[in-house]
């Protein structure tokens, strides 16, 4: 595994450069090796991203060009999985400092903290910070790369092991089950298909569900008897908590048919 996390002159893809690298080498559970460099680019820091991480021109001014530090990037890369909070974000950047030298960088397998967060917590924000803050992570020094690369970490530790508490859970299942709940993926269009068939039917579902109340418990199973469908939200009748509830589609792990009927009361719609 190696962390990755960058800083930026700003977020024009198209004008601005990387001024910050840090890389954390992970094996057999165990940082082995650590780098950390300012970068000087070739365009100036903009005052939007100084105010952000706090970097400034004066600074960069000593620091090696990409050209110079491309060789401990790639080594530390190579055959890791590349863990990042945005990850296609970062390696956007990454790619075009190597383009823009003639190079190419091999395309890496990732894990995504920030696509975990989304598809399978319901933290109140998915930045970094509040991520880490949910899961008991410590956050130093927010937005330097080097803090932002150990934070990162503690938060990918610390989501495999809620995901997986036996500690078995590999990259590719992670990854199976986040594009399983992309929004357009085959098993969301089947529980949105299922949710339809439910309400028309008039009989429950099982929901396994991600409830931004335990946000680190784990999934809780709720049979449900839906009221009302406007996606991405489903209003009803929760058997758990004996109440009416609006479910998020985005927060729901599984849906599976009940067989208990029922009947629509008038309500007030809450969605």
């Amino acid at each position: 595994m190696a962390v990755l996390d960058l800083e930026m002159t700003g977020l024009d893809p198209n004008k601005d450069r990387v001024c910050e690298v840090a890389i954390l080498r992970v094996e057999g559970g165990e940082v082995v090796e650590r780098f950390q460099t300012l970068v000087r680019p070739p365009v100036r820091v903009k005052s939007s991203a100084r105010k952000v991480h706090g970097i400034s021109d004066a600074e960069l001014a000593g620091a090696p060009d990409f050209f110079q530090v491309r060789g401990d990037v790639e080594r530390l890369l190579r055959g890791a999985v590349v863990v990042s909070h945005n990850v296609e974000f970062d390696l956007g950047y990454l790619f075009r400092e190597f383009e823009a030298l003639g190079l190419s960088l091999e395309v890496p397998v990732t894990l995504d903290t920030l696509a975990i967060a989304r598809r399978l917590f319901a933290f109140p924000r998915n930045n970094l910070e509040t991520v880490a803050r949910e899961l008991g992570v410590e956050a130093p020094l927010a937005h330097r790369a080097l803090a932002d690369a150990w934070t990162t970490l503690g938060v990918v530790r610390e989501m495999l092991a809620r995901l997986d508490p036996r500690g078995v859970i590999t990259v590719s299942e992670v990854e199976e089950l986040l594009g399983a709940l992309a929004p357009n993926a085959p098993r969301r269009l089947r529980q949105q298909q299922l949710l339809r068939e439910a309400w028309r039917e008039r009989r429950t579902v099982w929901i396994d569900y991600q409830s931004s109340a335990s946000v680190t418990a784990g999934v809780t199973t709720r049979e449900v008897a839906v009221w009302l469908l406007r996606p991405p939200r489903v209003q009803g009748w929760c058997y758990l908590r004996q109440g009416p509830r609006v479910f998020r589609q985005d927060r729901m792990r599984d849906v599976r048919r009940g067989e208990r009927s029922y009947e629509i009361p008038d309500f007030e719609p809450k969605i």
